[in-house]
């Protein structure tokens, strides 16, 4: 048995013909210049693909390109069923489209379904005092961006911080909850949930608030995204391979210095997904039931927000 093809020394890049052929248990690569023979358990052959040329791997280094369709002799060099059914797979295009179509849905359920559920299991992975660090960092980080000092009266801050802090006991939250003052006339009327359990109120918000009971309805919302870890899992969900290889390893330190990079932009543009707010207004509509806060408050003032808007 002999076939032609193409040798490469491994030396340089110079193809030459050649011609291969299996005599007396060995294999036999003969041309111009040329003449080794090697026994055929020193020889590796690599698997087909489809009708490619396949690369013959010479224990000196050098290789040979055969044809597709030759084979080893000997009964080890007999394809497997498996092999067989690959090979005729890779030659036709029914499958190929059958495969392509399958890698696409399975990227899409990845992104949709995976990326979220790998994102909740790192975050909640990571230690509370890692996350109250990040949430620190993300805080000078915006102050020095774009926050200011509050300048509410202390009396106003105390008697705001009393009621969060009845607020925040009703919580059931597995750490802490802290409120911080600031302004901010560049970001406006808003407030937003830090990583370790740190809530940060603006001025604007407050001018804004009809009554406090508007401002603690908002606050139980931002108790929701701290208890669910949004702002951490939103992060992580924009560093999808980041996110699936800590999940998978169990490595979350790449994981969490992406995070520490991209809280503080994050909080600037403070857009959840529909789910993350959903989620939140759930937590945060039970606890206003407990503090026996009316929901309508919330939903008034937001309405009014995006009304002057």
């Amino acid at each position: 048995m002999s076939v032609s093809a193409t040798y490469h020394d491994g030396r340089t890049s110079v193809p030459q013909p050649v011609t291969v052929r299996v005599a007396d248990g060995l294999l036999h690569v003969e041309g111009s210049g040329v003449a080794t023979a090697f026994p055929m358990a020193r020889v590796r052959l690599e698997p087909r693909l489809g009708d490619l040329s396949r690369r013959l791997d010479l224990p000196d280094g050098a290789s040979c390109l055969v044809p597709a369709d030759f084979e080893l002799p000997g009964p080890a060099a007999a394809p497997e069923r498996l092999e067989r059914w690959v090979n005729e797979a890779e030659i036709r295009w029914a499958p190929a489209i059958v495969a392509a179509i399958a890698i696409v849905v399975g990227l899409w359920a990845a992104i949709v379904y995976g990326v979220p559920a790998a994102a909740n299991v790192v975050a909640r992975r990571i230690s509370p005092s890692v996350e109250r660090s990040m949430g620190a960092q993300a805080l000078a980080t915006l102050d020095r961006m774009a926050m200011q000092p509050s300048t509410l009266p202390a009396d106003r801050q105390r008697q705001l911080a009393a009621r969060f802090d009845a607020l925040a006991r009703l919580a059931g939250a597995d750490g802490p909850l802290t409120l911080l003052f600031r302004a901010s006339p560049a970001v406006g009327p808003n407030a937003f949930a830090l990583p370790g359990g740190t809530i940060v109120l603006l001025d604007e918000l407050v001018a804004e608030a009809a009554t406090d009971d508007e401002i603690l309805a908002v606050l139980a919302h931002e108790v929701g995204h701290v208890t669910e870890r949004h702002t951490l899992r939103h992060v992580l969900q924009t560093s999808a391979v980041g996110v699936l290889a800590a999940a998978v390893v169990g490595d979350v330190v790449s994981a969490t210095s992406y995070a520490v990079a991209a809280v503080p932009t994050f909080l600037l543009d403070a857009r959840y997904s529909r789910a993350f707010e959903v989620e939140a207004d759930a937590v945060g509509f039970a606890l206003l039931d407990r503090a026996g806060i009316e929901r309508s408050h919330f939903v008034r003032f937001l309405d009014r927000l995006e009304q002057k808007s």
